[in-house]
């Protein structure tokens, strides 16, 4: 066999892996009746924020709806839902701040594809630190409500409460896609212009792939980068970044608390077709001693085929529906759980890659519980990962790590080395 020609393959692999849908990383409703196949359908919603002034806020929700076959539109939407929001206090018993409903309406919404993206004010509150924003989604003929519910930080200490990426600075809704690719125009506004002055720190992009679940270990975000660069910028200013790294946007650049970190990448993310990448990707499957043994070779491309020839015993197809099963869930792992660093250096994004979909997920505001069916005779395998927001971003989940994984991890581990989870 010619040298590369498994690599090539696996770069061909690429070009036919379809990403899900209904991405983990935006928040699967909750529905307050048996879901049914015979009504319109919320999947998934995720929610931005930015305050407009002392006063108010505007809140910007993207939602993907099935409609049972039919072409989305505002007239379809307004027949099948009601759309409702309440305001309320985050501590104790919640209070209702405010409350008000939504129509389908230009006013109010626009339609992508299946993708439904929703825009209104709600009130800030001075007198309060911080408050819960629910949304729920009514449809009348059914009885069934979908919820969904985002934590409001009235103090608007960070830079994303002010400030947001948009396409261009005509765009009333900004960019819901965690990253900007090098070389692409856009630009970072609040919602009024503004002339406070403002600052892009671009680091240097040191992140390790996450701790097995099994790990005793701690690591903090800020020990995995170093400034690069510091780029004073304008509120509406159109950018064009070439360099890739994590970026944040702050107002204070020698003291970064609470910044607003995004990822600026090559042009194939969330593909990587890169010899080095692959190679570091392998870490969850592999050994030590292989990782370690993948560096004596000069060539990338020769190291990768060796890697996966040793895998499966000299078996070129088996090899090949490893590479394509393995890197297709790398590639949806950085598309789902991008934030501050790629998707499949995450928590998130390990559990992901190697135990596949959750069977369920459960969700508040501070974690989220993935839970992986098994047969009759085991109990459920749950994953906790909470919310620890970090300098650079509040949508940071950390993993709740215990040596007694070892029992489930390792035997998926295996079946990917013998290429039984190999789709």
């Amino acid at each position: 066999m010619k040298r590369g020609i498994l690599f090539l393959v696996l770069v061909l692999a690429f070009s036919a892996c379809k990403v899900r849908e209904k991405k983990p990383a935006e928040t699967v409703m909750k529905e307050e009746t048996p879901r049914s196949v015979d009504k319109p359908t919320v999947n998934s919603v995720v929610g931005k924020y930015n305050f407009i002034d002392s006063v108010s806020a505007r809140v910007f929700i993207k939602t993907h709806i099935t409609l049972l076959g039919e072409k989305m539109s505002l007239e379809k939407l307004n027949e099948s839902f009601r759309v409702q929001w309440t305001l309320q206090t985050d501590f104790g018993i919640r209070e209702k701040i405010s409350a008000g409903k939504l129509a389908f309406t230009p006013e109010f919404a626009r339609t992508q594809g299946d993708t439904c993206l929703l825009t209104f004010d709600i009130p800030r509150v001075k007198e309060q630190p911080g408050g819960i924003l629910l949304v729920e989604f009514v449809h009348p003929a059914s009885g069934t409500k979908f919820s969904y519910d985002m934590a409001i930080d009235f103090t608007a200490k960070r830079s994303n409460t002010r400030y947001e990426i948009y396409k261009k600075a005509s765009d009333d809704i900004p960019d819901f896609q965690p990253y900007v690719y090098s070389g692409q125009r856009f630009v970072i506004k609040s919602v009024k212009p503004s002339s406070e002055p403002l600052f892009l720190i671009r680091y240097r992009n040191n992140t390790k792939p996450a701790l097995s679940p099994m790990s005793g270990t701690k690591r903090t975000a800020e020990s995995e980068f170093e400034i690069a660069e510091t780029l004073e910028i304008k509120d509406r200013e159109t950018l064009t970044l070439t360099e890739t790294g994590m970026y944040v946007l702050t107002q204070n650049p020698d003291e970064v608390k609470d910044g607003y970190g995004f990822l600026v990448v090559d042009k194939r993310y969330p593909r990587d077709t890169r010899p080095e990448t692959l190679k570091e990707a392998l870490v969850y499957m592999s050994t030590s001693k292989e990782m370690e043994n993948s560096g004596v070779y000069e060539n990338g491309k020769d190291a990768m085929d060796m890697y996966f020839l040793n895998l499966a015993r000299g078996d070129q197809n088996l090899a090949r529906r490893i590479i394509r099963s393995y890197y297709k869930r790398v590639e949806e792992a950085n598309d789902f759980f991008t934030t501050y660093k790629e998707g499949w250096k995450t928590d998130k994004g390990m559990v992901y890659i190697i135990m596949g979909p959750p069977a369920r997920v459960q969700r508040n505001r501070t974690r989220e519980v993935w839970l992986y069916s098994q047969n009759r005779n085991t109990s459920e395998i749950i994953y906790t990962f909470y919310k620890k927001p970090n300098v650079f971003s509040e949508q940071n989940y950390e993993l709740v790590r215990y040596p007694e994984y070892s029992a489930f991890w390792y035997p998926y581990v295996e079946s990917w080395r013998t290429g039984k989870a190999a789709e």
